[in-house]
């Protein structure tokens, strides 16, 4: 019996690809019967169903392939599957309606069982969210190996991946390109462009075939309107990007893995620091070392007769804060913001802890405050030797 069904599956195959496409349904049918489960193979059915004309059919299809995706909490391949219907007949509205009801109800009925899988962004949506939601998708597909997006293109619509999986990537403070990570199956991306300027902070890249469901900024802010709460659910996962963003191009922690990164990302606290205000002033205790999230912060020391000597300005992705922390001395220098800053803040003892769990830092740490305290010596030289040609004059 194995053999024969997987036959039907194979013969379905084999007519498909010579385009043979009454003799592949025949044969998708048989292994359906047999296999109802198999909903891929279902899938191919109804598509082969509709590129017959045989269109309420396919729809029929459709429908059932999309409430068993989602009985079994596979809501993204469920709206992929939707949005065929649609295009078929644009009237029929109530499927995202069945959709989410359904999805809701074994959502609950699972809570005492298995949990469904967790989707970042629709998970957290209540039955009214999510069906609003559904309604102004739009779904693509990308071929293998192409780009969906480009740091710096316009762009600020929101973007989640139905199938397949993408690779972020951002360009580095020294130049070239960095990989971030890769995305799966439920999450989503192109936040930074919808909250921040309206362009694409990172490019996106397709390994695989992917389906790509996208809302434009215009539905997304109709969504918000009605329903408030989804702002702060894609605002919650904005800053986890930040950070993560942050880590992967600074020049310490972009040496650690995913997973590390993110053991790191829970010891930092998120500072809002006023313009013109101090972080910390020479000759305090280190206690902290800093990441700046965004804003400018000035470092600079006070050379003879507290004359300022400005050591550099700092923006988005460096730290400071480093080599008293390190060495276990006090501030060598003043840190100011110049504009409102958001600041990373990591406390000595969760540094040092760090240090311990991932050791490879230590040698980073070393030469990049070795760096900085050689040009703090240089600057600090060089202001000795303009005094002694002013006393000279």
């Amino acid at each position: 019996m194995n053999k024969e069904r997987i036959s039907y599956k194979d013969d379905a195959l084999s007519s498909l690809s010579r385009g043979e496409w009454k003799k592949a349904l025949q044969s998708f049918q048989k292994h359906c019967d047999q296999e109802p489960t198999d909903l891929r193979s279902r899938l191919k059915m109804a598509e082969l169903l509709e590129r017959l004309e045989k269109k309420k059919e396919a729809i029929e299809e459709y429908r059932e392939v999309a409430e068993s995706y989602a009985g079994d909490g596979f809501l993204l391949q469920a709206i992929s599957v939707n949005k065929m219907i649609l295009r078929i007949d644009p009237s029929a509205k109530d499927v995202n309606a069945r959709l989410a009801q359904l999805y809701m109800e074994k959502s609950r009925e699972s809570k005492h069982l298995r949990p469904l899988p967790y989707i970042p962004l629709f998970s957290d949506l209540s039955e009214q969210e999510l069906r609003s939601m559904l309604d102004r998708i739009q779904s693509k597909t990308f071929p293998k190996d192409t780009f969906i997006c480009r740091e710096g293109e316009a762009g600020d619509s929101l973007m989640i991946i139905c199938r397949g999986e993408v690779g972020i990537y951002k360009q580095s403070l020294e130049g070239g390109e960095i990989w971030i990570r890769n995305l799966g199956e439920g999450d989503c991306f192109g936040e930074f462009g919808f909250f921040l300027d309206q362009k694409r902070h990172a490019s996106v890249k397709a390994p695989t075939e992917c389906d790509i469901l996208e809302i434009s900024r215009n539905e997304l802010e109709g969504i918000i309107k009605t329903y408030p709460r989804v702002k702060q659910v894609l605002q919650d996962l904005l800053k986890k990007r930040v950070l993560d963003f942050m880590l992967a191009l600074s020049p310490i922690f972009s040496s650690l893995s995913l997973l590390e990164r993110e053991e790191v990302l829970n010891r930092f606290r998120p500072l809002k620091i006023p313009e013109d205000t101090f972080v910390f002033k020479g000759g305090e205790p280190s206690h902290c070392l800093y990441i700046i999230q965004s804003g400018e912060v000035e470092i600079f020391i006070q050379g003879r007769r507290k004359k300022r000597v400005v050591l550099g300005r700092l923006g988005s992705g460096h730290l400071f804060g480093e080599i008293g922390v390190l060495l276990n001395t006090p501030r060598m220098a003043f840190a100011r913001t110049t504009q409102p800053s958001k600041l990373l803040e990591l406390a000595k003892e969760d540094f040092d802890d760090l240090l311990r769990l991932f050791p490879k830092l230590q040698s980073i740490v070393k030469e990049i405050s070795s760096k900085r305290l050689s040009r703090m010596r240089e600057i600090l030289s060089r202001e000795s030797v303009e005094k002694a040609k002013e006393s000279m004059v």
